[in-house]
């Protein structure tokens, strides 16, 4: 944007100016650039992110802290393949489904028939009841083997452990009883085998291999276990399995440093308020030549000289506007802003004073007809613009000298002032009125430099119609307050 100069002031921070650029930047460089910003503005909120991991971390502690202490004991069987009855009984009796992994599943579910709860429920003595087993007592298969664990947890040890060895007893009390049972069915066939048998056959081979095998099963009746080993009974445990409050806190730490890191990403995505000086220059394809501190001397009265650091960025900013006008320097510059509040008129004013000081002639105007800053800042009285434009005041009668002093006291420099004067019915129509371009015309033959200061742009019209009498337009910006979309929206206005 030829002779176009913007320039901004971040919260507390730097009021800064730019220049043209020579070269636009490539799409690439850019998409970095985004990329990087995202993240330091995500980092930026690292507090936030510290906030939700110590909430988190501190919730988690009381209420894991809070829970009563449950304490586990764990008792772990194999189960057998192989069914020793069938094996003995395969000639005359059907042979059950040797296949392990529905030997073993059939196992774990009969934990929780009633009729080994009961047995187990008489164990423990009524301690517990049937629902309260079903409860607190788990069943779990170790994969690829017949290794079973059974689990009870209680908030008493003891009671923890008697009643993980109570359901393995009771399961194993219940395999047994129907193991026996089977034997007896055996012993019932091979005796019905036995009896169907002639006098003859009874005395012959038959008879006898029968009769063997009924010494065989009597001896595996006697025998019998069920078919169920106890690898390792439940133990009394020493410390609860739950709540653990330095296992709990550390998860509650990482979930909340987890949830902080997305809020303020999601904070970074939806936040559009421009925080940084290549931010603003990359929306206007213009890089950054300054900044202007924003130091306590900038909000006084005005009638004093800015501060050495504030003083030699806008002079560097009063440099670069007498080159930036291709063929010519600058000499009338309109200061506007996207939003109120951002720096306008108080950069406006010092950027005067900075000009002074280097001997340059220079005049303010106050343009900003509807809410004029300078006049109650200074302290200023009488006729003014509104009253040069409408042909009611004569211009050198309207235009104020206003004493800046140094840090001694003395008057270190003079700046002309033409003040805003009474608001007028429509200040667009009156700053349109041909007198406008007279008035300008003429302060532009009087001073080296003419700062004109103005409403935000994208509020009014006001900066909009003086923007053809001017050689340049000053656009001032407060980081972390403006947005980009404001700023678009200026830049479309003034394009």
């Amino acid at each position: 944007m030829r002779g176009c100069a913007p320039a901004f002031a971040p919260a507390q921070k730097p009021l800064v100016l730019t220049e043209p650029a020579v070269d636009p930047w490539a799409s690439e460089t850019r998409a970095d650039i985004a990329a990087q910003r995202l993240l330091k503005r995500v980092l930026r909120q690292w507090w936030l992110v510290a906030l939700c991991a110590i909430v988190a971390g501190a919730a988690a502690y009381f209420a894991s802290s809070s829970q009563t202490k449950q304490y586990e004991a764990t008792s772990t069987i194999e189960i057998g393949s192989a069914d020793l009855v069938s094996a003995f009984l395969s000639d005359s009796v059907q042979v059950s489904d040797q296949d392990p992994d529905r030997i073993k599943a059939g196992a774990v579910a009969s934990f929780s028939l009633p009729n080994v709860r009961d047995r187990a429920v008489n164990l423990l003595q009524g301690r517990v009841s049937s629902i309260d087993l079903n409860n607190r007592v788990t069943v779990d298969s170790v994969p690829d083997s017949g290794v079973v664990k059974v689990v009870a947890k209680d908030p008493d040890p003891s009671l923890a452990r008697n009643m993980s060895n109570a359901m393995v007893n009771a399961f194993i009390a219940q395999r047994i009883s129907l193991a026996r049972n089977q034997v007896i069915n055996a012993k019932n066939q091979i005796t019905q085998q036995f009896n169907n048998l002639s006098k003859s056959d009874k005395t012959s081979q038959p008879g006898q291999a029968l009769q063997q095998r009924l010494k065989q099963v009597g001896v595996l009746g006697a025998v019998q276990d069920g078919n169920v080993t106890v690898i390792q009974g439940a133990r009394t445990p020493s410390e609860p399995s739950s709540p653990r409050p330095k296992r709990d806190t550390a998860l509650g730490l990482i979930a909340g440093l987890l949830l902080g890191l997305g809020v303020a990403v999601l904070r970074a995505r939806l936040d559009d308020r421009i925080r940084d000086t290549e931010e603003l220059g990359e929306i206007w394809d213009l890089p950054i030549v300054g900044l202007v501190p924003q130091t306590g001397t900038l909000k006084e009265s005005g009638r004093r000289v800015p501060e050495p650091s504030a003083l030699e960025a806008l002079s560097l900013a009063r440099t670069n506007l007498r080159y930036l006008h291709v063929g010519g320097s600058i000499k009338t510059v309109v200061v506007t802003s996207a939003l109120e509040a951002e720096g306008k008129s108080t950069l406006a004013w010092n950027l005067a004073i900075a000009a002074s000081l280097a001997s340059s002639k220079v005049i303010v105007v106050e343009a900003d007809l509807r809410r004029p800053k300078l006049t109650g800042r200074l302290n200023l009285g009488g006729d003014g613009l509104s009253e040069v434009l409408a042909g009611l005041a004569q211009l050198d009668d309207a235009i104020t000298s206003v004493d800046v002093a140094g840090d001694d006291g003395s008057t270190a420099t003079t700046v002309d002032v033409l003040p805003a004067g009474l608001v007028p019915p429509s200040p667009v129509a009156l700053l349109e009125n041909p007198t406008t371009k007279t008035t300008l015309a003429t302060l532009r033959e009087r001073y080296d430099i003419v700062i004109i200061d103005t409403p935000p742009a994208t509020i009014v019209a006001d900066a909009v119609a003086l923007v053809d009498e001017v050689d340049g337009v000053i656009i001032v910006s407060r980081l972390g307050t403006v947005r980009r979309g404001a700023i678009k929206r200026l830049r479309e206005i003034l394009t």
